[in-house]
């Protein structure tokens, strides 16, 4: 297909009624967009039918002041009739109920919110391959002190202010050396060292056996700083007391990887410690509590975790290595707990070691959402309504988390949103931001769906998202900047989430090992 093409088939869809974000109303599905602020696919939205008014105007004015009105029998029908003609921008949406004449009787409700454009196929080049962009930027995080001091030290770095999130971070960092020393043989041995180090630290530092959550990597930690009373982050002193359950199961991955890779038992131990865990704490919905406290292990919300994204992969993980049949029907249980829950309601609501925890709509996220897509892509691709789940799912995440050519004006962050560096996936309803990981994962997700037959035109977009990674990655450094709201975030990296940089970089090798199995160029 053309880039015309392609741009053509990416309007109509997002004008069309049969392939809509599906904002609810359908198979009993709540409306989950009612904390949403941002739409690219045709949108509905729960107003209050009104006994006895048998018809509704609905009347919508684009930023430019011009009206697009239409007239039906339902005061939650989607905008179709007016959304192709309404430009990118802000809308701001009346409906109300009419008397017989045709004169308005009731204001029946309101929304104000951002259009954002279909995906336009006309973007730059790639900066430089999707394999040169993943190992410049493992060439940079490399040289780090916050990577070299564990070779050195044996410690985190006290300089870098995120191993706050010592499982998170480190986690992150004994992954990314076993990919390093496939890329580089001449750093490999020092690579596999830090590796070594970095879980050997996690390790010993866990908590101790004959605790409540004995054996689980410390998802906060702040004594490894010089003056802990000093850092950028709020939250981990906050939170020492606490341990947040979807991260042992990111250590238990690395861990079995680093133990494949080295043939130290040690670490397959420790791996399997963390899933006997999670194998006696289940709970009879199939997930975990969220949070746990470290001196009691109870819990201290009412919430339950995401279990796609971490903690499924890991049991899996667990199942191919033991056969044990346990770690697979934890996995199942788990994923149908999502399916229930989530995937039934699409409150995919965010998880996030620096985030406070929000139920009802109020901190969507794409994450969990992708991992599900990630599952049935993988599994069930010709399970047909699981497939038709994956369509709706990769609308909504488009819909609510992709940002083409204009953001949004309204936000969180004190930045003028016209200056962010586009297209991007934005993270979070709370951090509503492009994020280099984020728009790594999408760009993922649109590969997937490519791969389960859904169509070219979700590589054309995973393309570019690609090509935008490689545009925003520093040419000089290799670095990739975690946020892009400021315009010159390439050159000075600004807030720098090794974790991001380093799955930003995995992701890009992956699409190239892809591309190049699937002889596409």
């Amino acid at each position: 297909m053309t880039k015309a093409e392609l741009a053509k088939q990416a309007f109509e869809e997002a004008c069309s009624p049969k392939t809509t974000a599906h904002h609810g109303g359908g198979a009993g599905r709540p409306y989950w967009n009612t904390q949403s602020f941002q739409y690219m696919y045709t949108p509905s939205f729960q107003f209050q039918n009104i006994p006895g008014c048998k018809q509704y105007r609905y009347t919508a004015v684009d930023e430019k002041g011009e009206m697009h009105c239409f007239l039906t029998d339902d005061a939650s029908a989607l905008l179709t009739p007016i959304w192709r003609e309404i430009p990118e921008g802000v809308v701001e949406l009346t409906v109300h109920a009419l008397n017989e004449d045709g004169s308005d009787r009731y204001l029946v409700g309101a929304r104000t919110f951002f259009k954002t454009a279909p995906f336009p196929a006309n973007f730059p080049p790639a900066a430089r391959s999707y394999r040169e962009s993943a190992t410049l930027a493992y060439d940079f995080a490399y040289r780090q002190s916050f990577v070299q001091h564990w070779l050195t030290d044996g410690t985190p770095d006290p300089n870098y202010d995120y191993y706050v999130f010592p499982n998170k971070m480190i986690s992150s960092l004994i992954n990314a050396m076993i990919i390093y020393s496939g890329l580089r043989p001449e750093c490999a041995a020092d690579a596999i060292t830090i590796a070594k180090r970095a879980a050997d630290y996690m390790i010993a530092t866990s908590e101790p056996a004959g605790r409540p959550l004995a054996h689980l990597p410390l998802t906060y930690m702040i004594d490894f700083r010089p003056d802990p009373d000093k850092h950028e982050n709020f939250c981990a002193p906050e939170r020492l007391g606490t341990m947040m359950m979807i991260y042992p199961a990111s250590a238990g991955i690395s861990y079995l990887k680093l133990e494949k890779v080295t043939g130290d038992t040690r670490y397959f131990d420790a791996a399997l410690k963390i899933g006997e865990f999670y194998r006696d704490h289940v709970l009879p919905n199939g997930s975990w509590h969220i949070i746990l406290d470290r001196e009691t292990g109870e819990p201290t919300s009412t919430s339950y975790c995401n279990t796609l994204s971490q903690i499924v992969p890991f049991l899996m993980s667990l199942y191919e290595r033991t056969d044990g049949a346990v770690w697979k029907t934890l996995a199942d249980n788990a994923r149908a707990y999502i399916e229930r829950e989530q995937l039934a309601t699409y409150n995919w609501e965010g998880q996030f070691e620096d985030s406070y925890l929000s139920i009802h709509y109020s901190n969507l996220t794409p994450f969990e959402a992708e991992a599900l897509i990630a599952q049935y892509t993988k599994y069930h691709a010709d399970d047909a309504e699981k497939m038709a789940a994956c369509d709706d799912l990769m609308r909504f995440i488009e819909d609510q988390f992709v940002v083409w050519t204009r953001a949004c004006p309204w936000n969180r962050h004190p930045t003028d949103p016209s200056i962010w560096s586009l297209p991007a996936a934005l993270e979070q309803y709370q951090w509503h931001m492009p994020i280099d990981s984020s728009t790594a994962a999408c760009m993922n997700t649109f590969i997937n769906m490519y791969r389960a037959g859904r169509g070219e035109l979700h590589l054309a977009k995973a393309r570019a998202l690609a090509d935008q990674l490689t545009r925003m990655q520093n040419p000089t450094t290799g670095q990739f900047p975690t946020h892009w709201m400021l315009p010159d975030c390439r050159e000075t990296g600004g807030q720098f989430w090794m974790n991001c940089h380093f799955s930003t970089a995995a992701r890009l090798a992956e699409f190239a090992d892809f591309l190049d199995e699937a002889n596409i160029k």
